[in-house]
């Protein structure tokens, strides 16, 4: 009897793989051969069990794969409801939701499953962020059997304007790099990816100026041939304006309202943490971010930009005052925040720390005989705030004061004259020329702005210009200036 099975096999080596031999030696052994069946009879059910564990969740997967993968799925979630609606409504109804929300490819499948887990996750979690996205990458437009030619159309017409897809997705376009979804956006109500108008108006008129760069007319239209009838025999044709280089602005300048701001505000309807807001003032790297990294809406961030005719014209005209008066006020605005003169620096003033503004003083309506009203000052308006004993000072510093700027004008139009009569060494002349451009400028300045706006700034701009004309008048061999300013300053209480 053999100890052990290897040693019976080794000698007889003409028997050495038969399997009558392994019969032979478990029938000897009884106790073994009932022990190798129950282990084979556990691992044959095992390979089994397994088997089918794996092909339950093998179906199971796809199954929950091709389920979860249904428009009818998406809708379950109750923020879906109107997104669903518009899509059943549109050109895209028989386009499966994942079939653009998921790159092309398996991995794009198994990549956008795996986020669904994630997002699910975060909310039975109570973790989500305050504002759930969705995104379309370009892969999925531009799929075979989908867009794929796109680019190579050429130019297709949308409503009147040639539009061409190569132009906008294929080069830069003020800098930043386009996806599909800039233009074809969810935000038009009851449309699904339809052209959303208002990024062509955020983009092209973004800078305000009308018929100007990318906001030329002529870019997108071209010019009418319809014949308007004036009356009284008169037929406008826009090729005739157009050959006169008559500026569309003329009858158009209302086309455009708006100027695309960014509130801050808006930032946190989707960033709730202060680290997100760092870079809120990196222009380049937030459109990086926002719209060529990820499908965000251009209106999610901006105000908008209307471009469209203005049923009511007239009246908006007459009440845009800038229309025909651009800057007005500069100069009176500039010296009630100190700044505004060349020959000093800028002065903090204690009226706009208190947070004071036109209508402050000017409260006095006074109607002129065409019906136009002006909102006047008084130095009454003065004592609502200040002692009234100081007023009769401030209208003698007033008085004074003017008496001063016409001085300072005599002494620079001499200065003015005595330059030009002088012959001098160029790069002395230059200096001198210099130094009275900057006199002039701030003379200028004073007179228009009026000091009482921000007297202790515009004492001391007066201080500095007769200081630099007694400069001049001993270079150019001038009598010297005698110009008396205002000897004190009203003391307010």
């Amino acid at each position: 009897m053999f100890e052990n099975p290897a040693e019976g096999l080794s000698d007889s080596p003409e028997r050495k793989n038969s399997s009558g031999h392994w019969r032979r030696w478990l029938a000897q052994h009884p106790g073994l051969g009932r022990a190798g069946q129950v282990a084979r009879w556990v691992l044959v059910r095992l390979a089994a069990l397994t088997g089918v564990i794996l092909l339950v969740g093998l179906f199971g997967t796809f199954a929950a794969g091709w389920y979860t993968s249904r428009p009818e799925f998406c809708r379950s979630c109750h923020i879906m409801e109107p997104y669903y609606q518009s899509w059943q409504a549109s050109t895209h109804r028989d386009v499966s939701c994942i079939e653009c929300h998921f790159p092309p490819g398996f991995g794009g499948k198994v990549r956008g499953k795996l986020l669904g887990l994630v997002q699910l996750a975060k909310y039975v979690t109570q973790s989500e962020g305050p504002r759930p996205a969705a995104e379309i990458p370009d892969a999925s437009c531009l799929r075979s059997g989908c867009h794929e030619t796109r680019l190579l159309s050429g130019r297709v017409d949308f409503y009147g304007v040639p539009f061409d897809h190569a132009q906008h997705l294929g080069e830069l376009r003020r800098g930043k790099r386009l996806r599909c979804t800039s233009c074809h956006s969810q935000i038009v109500q009851g449309s699904h990816m339809t052209v959303t108008t208002s990024t062509c108006f955020l983009c092209h008129f973004k800078e305000g100026r009308f018929n100007e760069g990318l906001g030329a007319c002529t870019r997108c239209h071209q010019i009418p041939d319809k014949k308007f009838d004036l009356g009284g025999g008169t037929v406008f044709t826009h090729e005739l304006a157009y050959e006169r280089s008559v500026d569309c602005a003329n009858c158009h300048g209302d086309l455009i309202r708006g100027r695309g701001e960014v509130p801050r505000e808006r930032c946190g309807v989707c960033h709730n943490r202060q680290e997100d807001l760092a870079r809120i003032d990196d222009h380049v790297f937030l459109h990086q971010t926002h719209v060529t990294e990820h499908k965000i809406d251009c209106l999610d961030c901006h105000l908008a930009i209307e471009h469209s005719l203005d049923r009511q014209k007239i009246q908006h005209a007459a009440s845009d005052c800038a229309a025909c008066h651009p800057d007005h006020h500069r100069e009176q605005v500039n010296m009630l925040q100190g700044m505004g003169g060349k020959s000093i620096p800028r002065h903090t003033n204690g009226m706009v720390s208190v947070r004071l503004e036109c209508r402050t003083c000017h409260r006095y309506k006074e109607e002129g005989p065409t019906g136009t009203v002006t909102w006047k000052a008084s130095i009454q308006v003065c004592g609502a705030c200040h002692e009234a004993t100081a007023l009769p000072a401030l209208q003698a510093y007033h008085q004074q004061w003017k008496a001063a700027l016409v001085a300072l004008e005599d002494a620079a139009r001499k200065a003015r004259q005595a330059l030009e009569a002088a012959t001098l060494p160029e790069p002395q002349a230059k200096q001198l020329r210099d130094r009275l451009a900057d006199v002039e400028h701030d003379l200028a300045f004073l007179r228009s702005a009026n000091g009482i706006h921000n007297i202790h700034y515009a004492s001391s701009l007066a201080q500095a210009i007769r200081d630099h004309l007694g400069e001049l008048a001993r270079a150019l061999k001038l009598p010297p200036i005698d110009v008396k300013l205002p000897t004190s300053l009203p003391q307010w209480k």
